[in-house]
């Protein structure tokens, strides 16, 4: 049982004249538009674009990219960054995902199209983690006790000694969603980011052609947050 989720977020940011116009300044011009639809609907194409207050929330299967140096070159993805960097070169852009099948986590940001941070790893592993932690990385983790033993650092849970020992591989997770509230107010799993409107759609025909499902106007996207497994 787990989290899944695959969001880019960019802060400051608006969607003037909407999702479809940001799509059409990033260069799709052969985007279909599938349907409206809240954060908590999003997937029923291959990207979803809305917004919450000054920040612009994207759920693609991109967000994968930034952690999987076998894909970091792929040029749908390469061709998709270089266009939002373009877009936005004075935001910060931050890449979540979460998969509960390999406990992964990953998040990276970039501030100014510069990579400040990133940090993922799965199966309670950390396999990268570049640059120094983020403020609301410290906060969080200041909650717990550090205890450094035999060149090791683990950390406890005073409230709970049950939790027993931790890593930093255990924050992952946790951090994720610390990462979306300093992005958009409000924690991955709030209602307020599940009610964000936006609009899901195909980048181009040819997805159109080999993605959807047949009567996929039809059929209503699993919502992201559940539980699952």
């Amino acid at each position: 049982m787990g989290w899944k989720t695959q969001t880019i977020l960019v802060r400051p940011a608006a969607l003037d004249g909407g999702p479809d116009r940001l799509l059409a300044d990033l260069g799709y011009d052969k985007r279909h538009r599938i349907d409206d639809a809240s954060f908590e609907s999003a997937g029923l194409g291959s990207i979803w674009i809305g917004s919450i207050d000054v920040c612009i929330i994207i759920y693609t299967p991109f967000a994968f990219n930034f952690f999987d140096d076998d894909e970091a070159d792929v040029r749908e993805f390469t061709d998709f960054k270089n266009a939002l960097f373009r877009q936005f070169p004075e935001a910060d852009i931050a890449a979540l995902t979460l998969h509960s099948v390999i406990n992964h986590w990953g998040f990276a940001i970039f501030r100014r199209g510069t990579l400040t941070r990133r940090q993922h790893g799965h199966d309670g592993n950390v396999v990268c983690d570049e640059g120094p932690r983020l403020p609301v990385e410290e906060s969080y983790i200041s909650r717990f006790q550090r205890i450094e033993t035999g060149g090791q650092i683990k950390y406890q849970d005073i409230n709970h000694p049950e939790y027993g020992d931790m890593t930093d591989s255990d924050f992952g997770e946790p951090l994720v969603f610390e990462i979306c509230r300093s992005f958009t107010g409000f924690p991955l799993d709030s209602r307020e980011v599940n009610e964000a409107s936006g609009t899901n759609f195909w980048l181009n025909n040819s997805e159109l052609r080999s993605l959807a499902p047949p009567n996929a106007l039809a059929s209503p996207a699993r919502p992201w947050w559940r539980f699952w497994g």
